[in-house]
């Protein structure tokens, strides 16, 4: 006979049981074996020249010109898109992603590994996206066979923004671009991205990306580096109206090399010190970083042309590379950076491969300036004892000069997968690794 007295333990130890089974339920259910999405290639030269290409096909001809735009990507070109964005932001590079289009809707699965010292499990994510009046409707959502409520994941992506709008400093104008896109529509060979064009998107975007992860502690220390480039100016001639960027550079990787020997990091200065550089350089509006610095005035400094061998674009195209690849990664920049030599090809000035060594250039100082602390710190070394733009930049010959519109490209080159493109920059990737500045980097 059971009597009162008894049966509590037996409730109790029932009552744990399915406290702990629950999430040990749920957990079995949402983790997998193996992946819903199979690995997927790393992105080769041809994937990266097909979405420059891409860009440019669906940029207008005059960039000029306001007006409604509308994008089209099938499903092959959104998944690549979808394996550069994981293989190009920070943490990401080891999941897949998978796109299927249907009228109406898309469906995204993601797969997520998860390392245990028995084996590799995977989180395998799978939601459907539907086109609506507020442009995408986020609907049968799912972990592995574990079904999850639109509210839940509403509620955590809601969270994750308001946790990036207070980390981030520039959260607020990745979100205020958003605004421009007025209707998603969902077929299936196709997406059509309708959007107001407006004449700086393209550059409010590279703006963003040159400070895309910058922390409130970076941009204080973006804005003492703009200052010390403004010490510096202060002391040319007064007749002065250029100078070398070798001028600003140099002296300021010495600074953040006496930073780092007193406990600073490396990667950290460094990365900062670009997005300063690049902020004056290139004329960018220094009022939107420094918001209520109760220091601003001192933010106004003397504004003089900077160059590399005498020409300021290419002063320009080094120094928005660097702090892109400093902030976003080397495969962000150089999408941006060849798109727009792609576009110049196509309705403007021509394709410059002086510019594209510049780019390239940047991209390999920004990736030798924050890939680790070592190689960091080395590179601090070596343009605190550095003399020449040479060091850093190659020589911009007449062979590299000449800009050609897209019909003289195409008769040369055939288009930028071809092995004659791929061997001109490898060529020149050459050149730039032998430098002194980037020889022995990793």
């Amino acid at each position: 006979m059971t009597t009162r007295s008894t049966r509590k333990p037996i409730l109790k130890r029932l009552l744990l049981a399915l406290v702990i089974s629950v999430p040990v339920v749920a957990l079995l259910l949402a983790v997998q074996l193996t992946p819903s999405v199979a690995p997927g290639h790393t992105l080769n030269n041809i994937d990266i020249h097909t979405i420059e290409q891409l860009i440019v096909d669906n940029a207008p001809e005059q960039m000029s010109r306001a007006g409604e735009r509308t994008l089209h990507l099938d499903r092959e070109e959104l998944n690549l898109l979808a394996a550069f964005a994981l293989q190009t932001v920070p943490g990401l590079h080891e999941m897949a992603a998978a796109v299927n289009l249907e009228n109406g809707s898309a469906t995204v699965d993601l797969a997520i590994p998860w390392h245990t010292p028995l084996r590799t499990f995977y989180l395998n994510l799978h939601a459907r996206v539907r086109q609506s009046a507020d442009l995408l409707e986020l609907h049968a959502v799912r972990a592995g066979y574990l079904p999850i409520p639109t509210q839940l994941v509403r509620s955590a992506i809601s969270a994750a923004q308001d946790s990036m709008a207070s980390t981030y400093v520039n959260y607020q104008e990745f979100s205020d671009l958003q605004q421009s896109i007025r209707q998603v529509a969902f077929a299936e060979e196709a997406v059509l991205i309708t959007l107001d064009w407006e004449p700086r998107l393209i550059t409010r975007v590279q703006e963003q990306a040159e400070q895309l992860f910058l922390s409130a502690e970076d941009k204080d220390r973006i804005l003492e580096y703009y200052r010390q480039i403004g010490t510096i100016v202060a002391a040319l001639p007064e007749e002065s109206d250029r100078m070398s960027l070798s001028d600003l550079m140099f002296p300021l990787f010495r600074s953040a090399h006496a930073r780092v020997i007193n406990g600073a990091d490396a990667v950290t200065e460094n990365r900062t010190l670009l997005q300063a550089l690049s902020l004056y350089v290139n004329g960018t509006d220094i009022s939107t970083l420094a918001g209520a610095d109760s220091d601003a005035e001192n933010l106004v400094v003397r504004k003089v042309t900077v160059t590399i061998q005498r020409r300021d674009d290419l002063a320009q195209h080094f120094t928005i590379s660097a702090a892109i690849t400093a902030s976003a990664g080397a495969g962000v920049a150089g999408i941006l950076s060849n798109s727009k030599e792609a576009h110049d090809a196509r309705y403007r000035s021509g394709f410059s491969f002086s510019d594209i060594t510049a780019n390239i250039a940047g991209v390999a100082l920004g990736t030798a300036a924050t890939s680790n602390p070592a190689d960091a710190h080395t590179l601090q070394q070596r343009l605190a004892a550095a003399t020449l733009e040479t060091d850093y930049m190659p020589l911009v010959t007449m062979d590299y000069a000449g800009a050609m519109m897209e019909e003289e490209f195409s008769r040369q080159y055939q288009d930028r997968t071809s092995q004659a493109y791929l061997d001109r920059i490898a060529a020149i990737d050459e050149e730039i690794a032998a430098l002194p500045i980037y020889s022995g980097s990793h």
